[in-house]
């Protein structure tokens, strides 16, 4: 197995898991390119928008997960957390999976972090906190500071050399006996892994986690009379006509015909019953006698 996390990683001392939203007010860098509002943030492979339209394509997302899982977590991470659980989400985006756990469990706290400033300001549960984090630049937090971390869909966001980095401070954040839990899907660009879904496992076992489990489903693009289908290709549609600053100089000779040729690749996914496959894994950081 891999080398454990070592003590703490570099972080600004003051920021507690308890601490105020203070970095709310601070926007995180922008640039618009073909009328849509981009992330400008030089460290980060993350390519998709941040703007209103994004957050309509992140909610539909997060309620077709929800649906294909029955739930915002798997079973045994739900028999599991403590009623006060102090819990954290990587790569919060609009919120939505936030605020629901946070009214799902009234006497637990959430928090959100997510490069982009995007998290409800006006209507939020008061035991909900967002801060304004990078997490390839490490998470702001003590260790064994949290009961429970949840990160999706960040195979957009992350190289594949930073995902054993996150998942190192993902396990030094968590409590002895805390819990994970990963949903990633099968797509990327930009240096990113599009396998990474289907090697979390093993990485996650390298980072010393424990009780990995893994549930693996597949999305039909096409199926008749499928909502989580159809809300997911609407959903990766919107990704890919999003994508065309990045992909359409690189794949054609042509970028003008990028759009005539993602309408015909979208029905080629509807009529080929093309598949997605979604992947949601959930662990335990081993309790403290195990790790000594």
């Amino acid at each position: 197995m891999g080398a454990r996390p070592s003590k703490q990683s570099q972080r600004d001392p003051s920021v507690e898991s308890n601490s105020p939203s203070s970095n709310q007010s601070v926007s995180s860098p922008t640039i618009m390119i073909d009328g849509r509002i981009y992330h400008n943030i030089e460290s980060s492979s993350y390519c998709l928008p941040r703007d209103e339209e994004e957050q309509d394509r992140l909610n539909s997302e997060h309620f077709a997960i929800k649906a294909l899982y029955s739930s915002n977590i798997l079973p045994n991470v739900e028999e599991q957390l403590p009623d006060d659980a102090n819990i954290l989400d990587i790569g919060c985006g609009s919120g939505s999976w936030v605020m629901e756990m946070a009214i799902e469990h009234p006497n637990a706290h959430v928090t959100g972090i997510d490069m982009a400033d995007m998290f409800p300001t006006a209507i939020r549960p008061e035991n909900v906190t967002f801060q304004l984090t990078n997490i390839i630049d490490g998470l702001p937090y003590d260790d064994n500071t949290f009961d429970f971390v949840h990160m999706r869909q960040l195979i957009v966001g992350l190289r594949t050399t930073e995902w054993p980095k996150v998942l190192a401070e993902i396990f030094r954040v968590l409590k002895p006996g805390g819990l994970v839990q990963l949903v990633e899907s099968d797509f990327t660009d930009r240096g990113q892994d599009p396998w990474i879904a289907s090697k979390l496992q093993p990485l996650m076992v390298d980072t010393a986690f424990a009780d990995i489990q893994q549930d693996v489903r597949a999305i039909e693009f096409g199926k008749e009379g499928d909502p989580i289908a159809s809300e997911m290709l609407w959903s990766w549609k919107s990704v890919m006509r999003s994508l065309k600053p990045f992909l359409a100089q690189r794949l054609l000779k042509n970028p003008d015909e990028y759009t005539m040729v993602l309408e015909r690749y979208f029905q080629e996914c509807t009529h080929y019953h093309w598949h997605m496959k979604i992947w949601a894994l959930s662990a335990r950081k081993p309790s403290s006698s195990a790790l000594s």
